[in-house]
C-alpha cells in the first residue's frame, strides 16, 4: 500500500501547498511509495490553477492527488485522517491549528511548518515534528524520521490524542460545527446566485 500524507486545508497561498509540490519529487526519490493527498476547497482560483499546472508539468500525478473539498464529518475525510501516516502542514501563517487537533483526534501524527498556531500545540519530537520553510532539508528529515520510525510516530499520534482529549475536545467539535455552518451558508449563497440566472 501507499503511505498517505494528508495535506488538509483550503487551496490558498497562505496554506502554501505549492511549497510541498515543489518538494514532491525529492519526497518520491526518498520514499517511492508516498502519496500526498491535498484536501480542501480551492479559495484562490489562480493559485489552484498554478498548482495543478505545476503537478502536470513536473509529472507528479503519481504522487500528488488534489482531491477537492470534503465537508467536515464526511466519512471519506474522517477515513483519510485515520489512514494517513501523517498530516502535513506547510502554512506560511496559522493562528490556531484546528487541523492539528483534528489529526490528533484521529490519532495521527503531525508534521508542520513553524507557525504560531503549530508551535503553540506541537512539542517537536514529543507529539509531532516541526520544520522550517526556508530549510527544506528540515522537512525531509522530519518525513524520513516519521516514515522510518513507525513506533515513534505512533507514540506522537497517541500523545496528540491524549492532549486533545484532555484540553481541546470541545474546541474540535466547535470547530467542526463552525465549518459545517460556514459551508451551509456558502452553499446557500451559491444556490441563490445560480437561481437568479
Amino acid at each position: 500500500g501507499r503511505s498517505v500524507l494528508l495535506v488538509p486545508g483550503r487551496i490558498d497561498p497562505t496554506k502554501n501547498q505549492e511549497w510541498l509540490v515543489a518538494e514532491a519529487a525529492e519526497l518520491m526519490r526518498r520514499h517511492p511509495r508516498i502519496l500526498l493527498v491535498l484536501v480542501g476547497a480551492c479559495t484562490h482560483r489562480e493559485y489552484g490553477a498554478a498548482l495543478q499546472a505545476r503537478i502536470a508539468r513536473e509529472g507528479l500525478h503519481d504522487c500528488v492527488l488534489v482531491a477537492g473539498n470534503l465537508p467536515p464529518g464526511d466519512p471519506r475525510l474522517i477515513g483519510l485522517f485515520q489512514e494517513a501516516r501523517a498530516v502535513i502542514l506547510s502554512s506560511i501563517s496559522e493562528t490556531f491549528g484546528l487541523v492539528i487537533l483534528e489529526a490528533w483526534a484521529a490519532g495521527t501524527p503531525v508534521i508542520s511548518s513553524r507557525t504560531s498556531g503549530a508551535t503553540a500545540l506541537v512539542a517537536d519530537g514529543m507529539n509531532g515534528l516541526l520544520f522550517d520553510l526556508d530549510r527544506p532539508a528540515s522537512f525531509h528529515a522530519a518525513v524520513d524520521r516519521l516514515l522510518t520510525q513507525p513506533k515513534e510516530s505512533l507514540q506522537w499520534g497517541t500523545a496528540g490524542r491524549v492532549k486533545v482529549g484532555a484540553e481541546y475536545d470541545t474546541v474540535v467539535l466547535a470547530g467542526r460545527m463552525k465549518r459545517l455552518y460556514e459551508e451551509l451558508i456558502a452553499e446557500t449563497n451559491a444556490h441563490r446566485h445560480s437561481a437568479r440566472r
